[in-house]
């Protein structure tokens, strides 16, 4: 089984609606192997994407926790790219994809620092879906403002 396929299956089972929300799963899904992409996970990354996870998605505490502890579980080693773009551009709408990238940027960034692995993962993803290297940096850049706003405002 892949990673993707792994991952969708946890979260189809946190979200308990299989049918109603593939995107979900496909965004859920990038969203924890971005924080994972690094091959460490800190505290703080583990609580942004808990809040991510429950804000995008209505998931309870105990859903989003189990949801990454069981991510955490899943072994090393990722699908290709191709995979992963392949549910991306079934799962969700063009006009949502760079929102997208914007939710796996802050998520890369929650830690202070957005590593290389996770901006190669990020960058090569949008460059798969199209997104130009200037689209890319925009999406990045106001990313990771809204990131620094949102702590300013706690």
């Amino acid at each position: 089984m892949s990673v993707i396929s792994a991952l969708r299956d946890i979260l189809r089972t946190a979200i308990g609606h299989p049918a109603e929300h593939e995107e979900h799963l496909t965004i859920a899904s990038l969203l924890i192997l971005v924080a994972h992409a690094d091959g460490r996970v800190l505290p703080v990354e583990t609580e942004g994407l808990r809040q991510l996870l429950a804000g995008r998605f209505g998931f309870s505490a105990e859903n989003a926790d189990r949801v990454i502890r069981d991510a955490a579980a899943i072994e090393a080693g990722m699908d290709p790219a191709t995979t992963l773009i392949d549910r991306i551009t079934t799962d969700v709408p063009p006009n949502e994809r760079g929102s997208l990238l914007a939710l796996a940027y802050r998520v890369a960034a929650v830690d202070g620092t957005v590593h290389e692995f996770e901006d190669d993962l990020i960058w090569r993803t949008g460059r798969l879906l199209r997104f130009s290297d200037d689209e890319l940096a925009d999406i990045k850049a106001r990313a990771i403002g809204k990131l620094a706003l949102d702590r300013a405002d706690d």
